[in-house]
């Protein structure tokens, strides 16, 4: 049996530590997991005057939520909070009203952050959102402080105690998921 997990990249930066939290994150995968990227780079500012017809790029967005057994949000902190790209993907996928595609989905929340804290803030702000749209937000998040050391040079975590972190972080969503 697999699942699909799928994985927003909250950062639309070409140099996103996000992203590369999600490489890492993907190589502490259980065996049977499919992760996909759910894309949000094109996705336009959210305005309810689409809400008559949404633009293909939100459709597409909608069906691979709906298309993934479980997903993973990951967001960096901005201000103290998380990012507004994912708040953007978070306001299309709750549209039109009563079709929210978070709706009954288990997510898990990831952050990356170059403060120590590594965006655990961002993360709790995020889960209270995705919570209003009833997710079913999973306890379980990594929180990773991304400093020169957290990488490998083959893209992992660098440290035993991370990938362990991570290798039970990915368990808990795949489980969520129905592995």
């Amino acid at each position: 049996m697999s699942v699909k997990i799928g994985y927003i990249v909250g950062s639309i930066s070409s140099t996103s530590i996000n992203r590369a939290v999600f490489e890492a994150l993907k190589l502490n995968a259980p065996e049977g997991v499919e992760i996909n990227e759910i894309e949000i780079k094109d996705l336009p500012l959210y305005s309810p005057d689409y809400d008559a017809e949404y633009p293909q790029v939100a459709l597409d967005f909608k069906a691979a939520i709906a298309g993934s057994d479980a997903v993973i949000v990951s967001t960096p902190q901005y201000n103290d909070s998380f990012s507004g790209s994912v708040k953007n993907a978070i306001d299309w996928a709750s549209r039109p009203w009563g079709q929210h595609s978070f709706n009954s989905k288990p997510t898990a929340v990831a952050t990356a952050s170059i403060a120590p804290h590594g965006g655990n803030k961002a993360g709790g702000f995020l889960a209270a959102v995705l919570e209003f749209g009833e997710a079913k937000v999973m306890e379980n998040q990594i929180n990773v402080f991304v400093n020169e050391n957290v990488f490998a040079a083959d893209g992992n975590f660098a440290t035993e105690e991370l990938k362990a972190e991570a290798r039970e972080f990915m368990a808990a969503v795949a489980a969520n998921a129905g592995l």
